[in-house]
Order: structure tokens, then sequence, then C-alpha cells
């Protein structure tokens, strides 16, 4: 009997439901890609919270502030569940604090540190929320979804409140970033999409762009470097 012929019995769904035998039986992530890809997750989630966290004050518009700060909760509760699942694969020091890659940590920064109000939302939610999904989704893909089912269903489960937070950040995009702020942020968009290469994405599965190891702000004030820029994080 191969995988392929299996048959079960009076055809319930085999496997618990979670797949079919062949796909069961498919070699997955290597138990090193699985915890490299998690402490991404994590840290991205990680990365995210503090940047709602420290924009929420200095923010005028209220909708946004009661927005920044329900995302700030999503964010925080999944990280958490993102490091239970690290320390159930490997044992301590679990490494979670290391900056996967220093232009991931610059991508971010570049957030963090927005200028203004609109390209701080077109920053996070036409950036760094759609990065996310899209290295949720890619894990769920490739991983082994028996063998990995516990990462696929924590995934599944962030990928709900993700899209969530996209959508919410799509309609505040389009009604406060106007063509011409679009125009004007285009640079500052491609350093970010430009960074995003350079960390083989979010997830580090994509290949990577060659690229320096420091990174100078390409805003309105092109002279202004990442550390002169206001509500620079503290490490």
């Amino acid at each position: 009997m191969t995988p392929e012929s299996y048959r079960s019995y009076r055809e319930l769904p085999p496997v618990a439901g979670i797949t079919l035998v062949p796909e069961a039986m498919r070699i997955g992530l290597s138990i090193e890609d699985c915890v490299g890809r998690l402490k991404r997750h994590h840290w991205a989630f990680r990365r995210l919270h503090r940047i709602f966290v420290d924009r929420l004050t200095a923010e005028p518009i209220y909708e946004l502030k009661m927005g920044f700060s329900l995302h700030a909760h999503y964010c925080v509760e999944h990280a958490a569940a993102w490091r239970r699942r690290v320390a159930e694969m490997r044992e301590p020091p679990l490494g979670l604090d290391v900056v996967p890659h220093a232009a991931l940590e610059a991508f971010f920064e570049e957030i963090l540190g927005a200028l203004d109000t609109e390209s701080l939302v077109l920053g996070l939610y036409g950036h760094a929320v759609p990065a996310l999904g899209e290295a949720l989704r890619r894990h769920m893909a490739v991983t082994n979804k028996l063998v990995d089912h516990p990462s696929f269903r924590i995934c599944r489960f962030a990928l709900i409140e993700v899209e969530e937070m996209l959508e919410y950040g799509t309609r505040c995009i389009a009604q406060l970033v106007t063509a011409e702020k679009r125009a004007e942020l285009a640079p500052w968009s491609e350093l970010l999409a430009q960074l995003l290469r350079q960390a083989g994405g979010l997830d580090g599965a994509a290949p990577r762009e060659a690229g320096p190891t420091t990174w100078a702000c390409t805003r309105r004030s092109s002279s202004m470097t990442r550390s002169s820029r206001p509500h620079q994080s503290r490490s």
C-alpha cells in the first residue's frame, strides 16, 4: 500500500482531518528553518507592538489611537504565543531578543520614526502588516501540517487578526494618504521595500538582496539620519 492508495474506513477524514496522508508524509521545514521563521514572527509582532505603543500618545487622531491600542494588544498576545512555541522546540537561551537581520531592524526603525501620521499609517499598514501576513501564509503553505501542526495553528489564528488589522489599515490609508502624499513618500516606500528584500522578506525565506549595513532617511529631510529623527527607539 502506498500513501496515494490509502483509503480510510468508510472515507472518514484521515489524520484527524488535518490533512491527507500523502501531504502528512511530505517533507516540510527542517526544525532549524521552522524555528528561524518562528523567531522572526515573534520579533515582528514585538516590534509592531512597540511602534503602536510608542506612537500612541503623540498621535492626534483619536480613531487611530483606538486602532493602535487594539492592534498593540493583538501583537503582544501573538508574540507570547510564538515565544511559547519556540520554547517547546528549543532549550534556553531562546535568542528571541537577537535582531534577525540588520535590514529588518532598519525597516521597523524607519516606520517607528515616521515623520507624520500619513507616513506612519502607510508604513504600518502598507508595508509591515502585509509583510507579516505574507510570512504567516507562507509558513502555513510550506510546513508539514501534521508534524508542525502547533505552528500551523498559531499562524492560522494570528492571521485572522493580522487580516483584520490590514483591512482597518487599508481603509485608513485610503482616507488619509492622498495621491500627492503617496508621490512624496514614494522614495521612502521604495526604501522600506528594499530593506525587506535585503532581509529576505519578513520571514527570511526569500532570496536576499545585497545592500549596505547602515541606512539614511530618504524622506522630506534627506539629510536627516536615523539617529537624529524623533521617536527613535531606545535599546
